[in-house]
This record gives C-alpha cells, sequence and structure tokens, in this order.
C-alpha cells in the first residue's frame, strides 16, 4: 500500500534510507561521503520539514504494516515540475514492483506535470529503472559531495521538452 507519510514514520523512513544509502552506494561513493550526505540530509528534523513541502511531500510503501521504501518529491528549482529527490525499497523487497508502485502512485499525483530525476551514473539498477519508464536522459552533472567529485544523470518525463 502506498500512502502519504506522516511524522510517525520517520524512525522507519530513516531505517530505510540507511539500508538502501549502503546497498546501492557502496560501491559508487567512499564512506565519509556516505555518512556525511545521511547525517545532513537523513535527520528527523529534515524529514519533518519534507513531509509539509509543497508542491511536494513523502510517500511510503508498506506491507504488514511495516514501511518497507519511499518516495520524496519536492518543488523544481529553476524548471518547471517537481523533482522525485528519493525513491528507496529495501533491497530484499527490490524487483517486486515496490518502486515501480512508489513512482506510479508519485506520477500520478502530479500528473500533467514534468517529473525530475537526479541519479548517480554509476547505479545501474537506478539508472536502468528510469530508463524503462521513459524518462529522458537531460544531461550530466557533476557535483561535488563532500570533497568526492561524482557524475549524476538528469532525468526527465512528461510536460514537454
Amino acid at each position: 500500500m502506498i500512502r502519504q507519510a506522516v511524522l510517525a514514520d520517520i524512525p522507519d523512513i530513516l531505517a530505510v534510507a540507511h539500508i538502501a544509502w549502503e546497498n546501492t552506494y557502496s560501491e559508487i561513493m567512499k564512506p565519509e561521503t556516505r555518512r556525511q550526505f545521511l547525517e545532513e540530509f537523513y535527520t528527523p528534523e529534515a524529514l519533518g520539514k519534507a513531509l509539509g513541502v509543497r508542491p511536494g511531500g513523502i510517500w511510503v510503501a508498506e506491507e504488514a504494516d511495516a514501511v518497507i521504501g519511499f518516495a520524496q518529491v519536492v518543488p523544481m528549482i529553476g524548471k518547471p515540475g517537481v523533482e522525485l529527490t528519493r525513491l528507496y525499497v529495501l533491497p530484499e523487497k527490490q524487483r517486486a514492483g515496490v518502486g515501480q508502485a512508489l513512482l506510479n502512485h508519485v506520477q500520478a499525483h502530479f500528473s500533467g506535470q514534468p517529473l525530475w530525476a537526479l541519479v548517480e551514473k554509476d547505479d545501474v539498477n537506478s539508472v536502468t529503472f528510469f530508463t524503462k519508464n521513459r524518462f529522458d536522459k537531460r544531461r550530466i552533472v557533476s557535483l561535488n559531495l563532500y570533497g568526492e567529485e561524482l557524475k549524476f544523470i538528469e532525468f526527465r518525463r512528461g510536460a514537454g521538452k
């Protein structure tokens, strides 16, 4: 089941984020980069604020009353549409349609608007996921995260070019 996240979900979202980040980025980013990013952007305070962002918000995927994945959307800065900034699913629940259900829910909620995503270029599973879902690769963006240079693919879907 997909539903809008509430404050009580924050501990579960944090748990999913830490597990998914380690699984996704352990071979892509340095441990210190991952640690610093999680400490800065995955805090109860940051997620609490994110719950109220409009247009946007956080949605969770549940199974047997447990959070197994989540998606976060924020307004796109300087471009029309919204950005899917986070879409993570527990490793043991991946490839079972959970990420697809979250994406479908977000797309339905923001239908008619461009949907953007920034994906680390070496995250093959995510690049494949967004490509399969008819997102267009717009450009490569280099970002310095805590002293580590990483390349990201900017994806966009919907509402013209």
